[in-house]
């Protein structure tokens, strides 16, 4: 039986798990569907209310009804600390709770309230770090003035998809981690109260704190806190509760579209679209030139994560489609959405540029708002589009989480940044063309080359050398670069603390070994990242302004990182420089090229426009007129 709710409730005092009532038991979190007031209120006895973070959901499982998470942002809120004063242990604490773990992640929680940024470490957190259970605690007479955590981490691993009885213990004094009712880690570093943050939140089911929220995929069940340390045979006594639960099955995970649809390598007559289901289904794609549709791709392999090619489409055309899947018991799909297939190469284009939306969803998805307003053709991502590329969640919930309206309808070209960390996690939700690190695509009479400028680009590099004869071999009318590292920037500290000293202002290896070659070939302008503000100079050749065949530098490093500066003087290459958040719209015909900056409020902040010569006119070498 499947129930679906936003907000969970918990239940104070003691239930009905076959041990007595104990006046110590300050939160016991009950699952179930009777404890959820009308429009999924959930209220304890009176007295705390509690929020979800997203959809959770419940399903039936061992010993009655287990909450389920699928990852998607999923976990329950149950307040701050001066909502839940009266039901937080002081000093002495036990936090026990029956778990599985369907996914890992670097840092996962059971149940926590904790604040985890730098020095400051407060709270604690029954959890998992990696494939290893964890309990962490700080104590208010630590000698470490920031109260530091101490984590005590089991020394073996546990399996996915299995159930486990997990439990925190500390006295004041010492702290231990038990599992399926063993004790195996202690410690004696922290002592005293538990010192409380400020502005912490408890949470079920995530790992949440000011700038971090970790959700975790899998089961959670019979979770309870004490206000006193409990010792061996009551945690035993936990454990034996539920004597079968450790063999039970763990009810599957509720199947969603975890991310997508959303749009890859478009063509003339066809496109990609992919999507990343939470179980394996099969992958089909219903389209047509109406909203009914009428045909289908279908592929039955099932797989979690769906690449499915549609062909035989009309150039330069719009399609409806809407993304399903099933694994033989149940059927998911998204709502229909809309594309346009490669428009025709007389056609102007129009498209979007941004790089380093990295860690902050909130304003990544203003950006994107604004971004669909201008309905592009595409979306050129220039770098550092998560914050750790290893890391699943960031690509789940910061960056598709934040994407998803604008990249199920425009596709999206994106480009190594430092903080991809070139993870296979890249490249499994992106299908890009040849080497896929460095690759070029055109529409119109636009031409761009993508390069990993993380890697080697000297001229015995592979893409050095691939980027030398495609260049050569372009006749577009534009030819754009799109990096992460910028060649020329004005800012203060990553090329040297310009507060201090000197700054190479911009990348040593990109100016000696690929800006000779952009010159040489006749690029228009080269699109970057990696700095967190928006800075064009102006058209550079030979290390000197050249405005008539020089090529020009933007960094567009905006999407939502935190912000840069500038140095605190003026640099001889600087046209245009903003500090802010920001994002560019590119409109191109065959003979003009033109650039529009906006602030997250929509306001322009820069603009500038690119010609070529007439039909009859004078050119200047390879670039074309500026």
């Amino acid at each position: 039986m499947l129930f679906t709710t936003i907000l969970i409730g918990v239940f104070l005092g003691f239930h009905d798990t076959g041990i007595g009532p104990d006046a110590s038991l300050q939160q016991q979190w009950i699952f179930h569907p009777s404890h959820l007031h009308d429009g999924g209120m959930a209220e304890a006895r009176g007295r705390l209310h509690m929020s979800g973070l997203s959809e959770a959901e419940l399903v039936s499982g061992p010993h009655g009804v287990c909450l389920m998470l699928d990852g998607s942002t999923s976990g329950v809120v149950a307040g701050g600390v001066a909502d839940l004063a009266e039901h937080l242990p002081k000093k002495d604490i036990t936090i026990s709770a029956w778990v599985s773990v369907h996914a890992l992640q670097d840092w996962g929680a059971i149940a926590g309230l904790i604040q985890d940024n730098g020095s400051a470490e407060e709270g604690w957190l029954l959890g998992y770090r990696g494939d290893r259970f964890c309990f962490a605690v700080s104590g208010a007479e630590t000698a470490d003035e920031d109260g530091l955590l101490t984590y005590l981490t089991s020394p073996e691993p546990f399996d996915l998809d299995r159930w486990y009885h997990v439990a925190g213990v500390y006295d004041g004094k010492v702290m231990s981690l038990w599992i399926d009712g063993k004790q195996v880690a202690s410690s004696e570093e922290q002592s005293g109260s538990i010192r409380y943050p400020d502005r912490g939140r408890m949470a079920i089911g995530a790992y949440l704190d000011d700038n971090e929220h970790n959700p975790h995929m899998g089961a959670v069940q019979h979770i309870r806190i004490h206000n006193r340390a409990c010792g061996d045979d009551e945690i035993g006594d936990l454990l034996a509760a539920y004597p079968s639960m450790r063999n039970q099955p763990v009810p599957a995970v509720p199947l969603h579209i975890l991310v997508g649809p959303y749009l890859q390598a478009t063509v003339s007559e066809g496109i990609t679209i992919m999507w990343e289901t939470t179980r394996p289904t099969s992958g089909i794609v219903e389209y047509g030139r109406t909203v009914a549709l009428g045909n289908r791709v279908v592929v039955q392999t099932p797989s979690l994560m769906h690449e499915v090619k549609v062909e035989g489409l009309l150039p330069e055309t719009n399609y409806f489609y809407r993304v399903l899947g099933s694994d033989g018991s149940e059927t998911v799909q998204s709502e229909i959405l809309t594309f346009q297939t490669m428009t025709r190469p007389d056609t102007p284009v129009g498209f979007i540029v941004v790089g380093d939306t990295q860690n902050n969803p909130a304003v990544t998805h203003m950006m994107s708002a604004f971004a669909w307003s201008h309905r592009p053709h595409f979306i050129m991502h220039c770098g550092d589009l998560v914050g750790t590329g290893t890391v699943k969640r960031e690509w789940v919930h910061e960056f598709f989480g934040s994407t998803g309206d604008l990249l199920g309808r425009f596709p999206i070209y994106p480009t190594l940044g430092n903080h991809e960390r070139d993870a296979q996690l890249y490249y499994d939700y992106f299908s890009l063309p040849g080497e896929e690190y460095f690759y070029d695509y055109r529409w119109g009479d636009v031409h761009v080359f993508v390069l990993d400028t993380n890697k080697d680009v000297s001229p015995a590099s592979d893409q050095y050398q691939w980027l030398e004869s495609a260049l050569q071999q372009s006749d577009a009318a534009w030819k754009v670069v799109q990096h992460h590292q910028p060649a020329y920037t004005s800012d203060s500290n990553d090329y040297g603390d310009t507060w201090k000293g000197d700054s190479t202002h911009g990348d040593q290896s990109i100016r000696k070994h690929l800006v000779p070659l952009y010159e040489h070939h006749g690029v228009d302008v080269v699109f970057n990242g990696h700095i967190h503000v928006y800075e064009r100079t102006w058209p550079i050749r030979a290390g000197k302004v050249d405005e008539v065949s020089g090529v020009t530098y933007v960094t567009t490093g905006g999407g939502g990182g935190h912000l840069e500066d500038f140095a605190p003087t003026r640099t001889w290459f600087t046209a245009q420089k903003f500090r802010g958040h920001h994002f560019c719209i590119v409109t191109a015909s065959d003979k003009v090229f033109e650039v529009r900056a906006f602030d997250q409020d929509g306001r322009i902040i820069d603009f500038f426009t690119m010609a070529k010569p007439l039909s009859g006119q004078a050119g200047q070498g390879d670039g074309g007129s500026h």
